[in-house]
């Protein structure tokens, strides 16, 4: 009976034990005033943003050019510096500028990651300095790589492919000359009352400088790159000009003020002219494109883009009905302006880098890359003069207001003054103007005729008398 007792007392026991036990698990979670605090990480992670891959250009070697050929009559063979540019970064790189010595060139289809692209520039210097996009148009991973200054060894070439044709027209010495650009002088152009000269560079700035004085008269700044061509409106108010970042820019005379921003162009600017009637102004850029922009509103209402090849120069017919330019592909095109249609196509071999018309609108000069001069009548197309005399490039040409002077200005840092006889369809070299140091880029007459101005490479502007009769 005892140990039926002590074994009831054991199991009542026991189950009492239990039930307790089972009590305070199961109210544990809802009852308990001090609840357990949250599990605390053992090292804290800082979240770090996810960086864009990025392009990264660098100038992968320079080296000589010699061109295609290696005899002095294969107009082909000229020296110049040959870069490879790479992009060894993970990201497509855009549209950018390269530039060596001074002398820029527009990258206009940007470079994928890890290609290669190869640029040829003329003017060989032993001392180079090359800058992969000089205009700092690329977001890059660094920038740190993108100058490279290389000694070249200039080759030996035979005597004959080095001298100057021999010409035996006397020289002429600069009048004066305009000196305060810190940098190549890209374009040059006279005012119509011919009391004002402007000129723009590659230091990025716009001078006016008094002909009259030769001097400075104003500094203008508002151009983030450099200047690449200029040119004065009709009635002398305005002044536009065209740089690498594809914008041209409309300038007040008067006070220098920036009066508008023409956007378009997808290319660095490389030639403008205002129509003679003051309506119109033409443009033409490195995206191989004629634009015609109206000057009452400033508008865009003309793009002419119909497979041209790049095109280096282009003016307006002194009665505003034409235009013609100059194609790298040795192409001189002239388009009526009314009828918005071509008038003719005139085709060469040699690469075709100047024209202009004659006063009276019948005879246009171009000037090519090997060195000559040819003039072209306009009512058929035909060729009626060739001269040969400068021994590179014609970078630039003009007339004379009354005809009687065609002025040449070449890369063999020299002009020549030839002697237009018009009627009889005659042209004779009578003066070499020697005194830049550097190639010729551009040439204008002073609107009487008295006066020559040229800009080179050198940094300066030069006056030349022109010779009475």
């Amino acid at each position: 009976m005892a140990s039926h007792t002590i074994t009831g007392k054991i199991a009542y026991l026991g189950t009492t034990i239990f039930f307790l036990i089972g009590l305070l698990l199961s109210g544990c979670s809802q009852t308990s005033e001090t609840p357990t605090s949250s599990p605390v990480p053992t090292s804290t992670q800082i979240p770090t943003e996810t960086s864009s891959p990025l392009p990264d250009l660098i100038v992968k070697s320079v080296s000589i050019d010699l061109g295609s050929g290696d005899q002095c009559d294969d107009t082909t063979f000229w020296l110049g510096i040959r870069v490879k540019i790479e992009n060894l970064g993970e990201a497509a790189a855009g549209p950018f500028v390269v530039d060596v010595n001074g002398t820029q060139k527009y990258v206009s289809s940007g470079l994928d990651p890890g290609k290669v692209v190869y640029l040829r520039f003329p003017n060989f210097q032993e001392q180079t300095e090359v800058w992969v996009d000089s205009a700092a148009q690329v977001e890059e991973s660094s920038e740190d790589n993108n100058k490279s200054s290389e000694r070249l060894i200039t080759p030996t070439l035979s005597p004959r492919c080095l001298q100057t044709p021999g010409s035996t027209a006397p020289e002429l010495e600069p009048a004066a000359i305009l000196e305060g650009h810190t940098a190549k002088v890209w374009s040059i152009d006279f005012a119509p009352d011919g009391n004002l000269l402007a000129s723009g560079s590659v230091d990025n700035t716009l001078r006016l400088w008094l002909v009259k004085d030769a001097a400075l008269l104003r500094t203008m700044q508002g151009h983030p790159f450099p200047i690449y061509t200029l040119a004065f409106s009709a009635d002398g108010t305005a002044l536009a000009t065209g740089s690498s970042d594809g914008l041209i820019r409309l300038w007040r005379v008067s006070d220098g003020r920036l009066d508008a921003v023409l956007e378009g162009h997808a290319g660095w600017l490389k030639d403008l002219d205002f129509s003679p009637d003051g309506k119109r102004l033409a443009s033409i850029s490195e995206d191989f494109t004629v634009r015609i922009w109206r000057l009452a509103d400033n508008r865009l209402i003309k793009t002419i883009d119909e497979g041209m090849s790049s095109i280096n120069d282009i003016t307006y017919s002194p009665d505003s009905n034409y235009l013609a330019w100059a194609e790298e592909d040795g192409s001189l095109r002239l388009w009526d302006v009314q009828n918005s249609a071509w008038l003719f196509i005139l085709h060469s071999t040699q690469p075709a880098r100047s024209v202009a018309f004659s006063p009276d609108g019948n005879l246009l000069a171009s000037g090519y890359a090997d060195g000559t001069i040819r003039i072209w009548r306009l009512d058929n197309g035909e060729q009626l003069y060739t001269m040969d005399d400068h021994s590179d490039s014609v970078s630039c040409l003009a007339f004379s207001p009354d005809g009687q002077w065609l002025v040449t200005g070449s890369v063999d840092q020299t002009l020549r003054l030839w002697r237009a006889q018009i009627e009889e369809l005659e042209f004779s070299l009578e003066y070499i103007l020697a005194g830049h140091a550097s190639p010729v880029h551009s040439v204008a007459f002073s609107p009487d005729g008295a006066l020559i101005a040229s800009g080179s490479d050198d940094h300066n502007i030069l006056f030349w008398t022109v010779p009475e009769e």
